[in-house]
């Protein structure tokens, strides 16, 4: 598979509830590994405004993306408040010093997210009959955002 992230033998585009679980979020830590670390924040500015800053309907794709983006800031966050996350590894070799205005921007996308209105990411988990089990997985990732 492109950019290298192991799928794990996976089949569909998503594998699991978890802002990990699919492959938009392997594409965009894949990214995330590759750039320089100066450029982290501005890739994730630019990841998380395709999901608060949108006029109209939310993109399943660029939400799941926007999603994996909070996660790594809610992780990065919780270690340097010395209280890690116990989460996927996927999330670990990514280094980023998170701003208040990144994780504010982070919570911003995870709360558009679980907004029902205008958001194929959220139809698609309520047809499926999953979006609580979504939710309880973002949970976490929102409570570190939120302090």
């Amino acid at each position: 598979m492109p950019g290298g992230r192991q799928r794990r033998g996976r089949v569909m585009g998503a594998w699991g509830t978890g802002p990990l679980d699919n492959d938009a979020a392997g594409d965009l830590l894949d990214e995330l590994e590759r750039a320089r670390p100066e450029d982290l924040p501005d890739l994730l500015r630019s990841t998380f405004g395709r999901v608060i800053g949108v006029e109209g309907d939310l993109d399943g794709w660029e939400t799941e993306q926007a999603l994996a983006g909070a996660a790594l800031v809610a992780y990065c966050f919780a270690a340097q408040r010395g209280h890690p996350l116990d989460v996927d590894e996927d999330l670990e070799p990514i280094r980023l010093e998170v701003t208040e205005e990144l994780r504010h921007q982070a919570e911003r996308t995870v709360r558009r997210a679980l907004t029902p209105d205008g958001n194929e990411w959220y139809d698609l988990w309520t047809l499926s009959d999953g979006i609580d089990e979504a939710r309880a997985e973002l949970e976490p990732y929102l409570r570190v955002l939120s302090e």
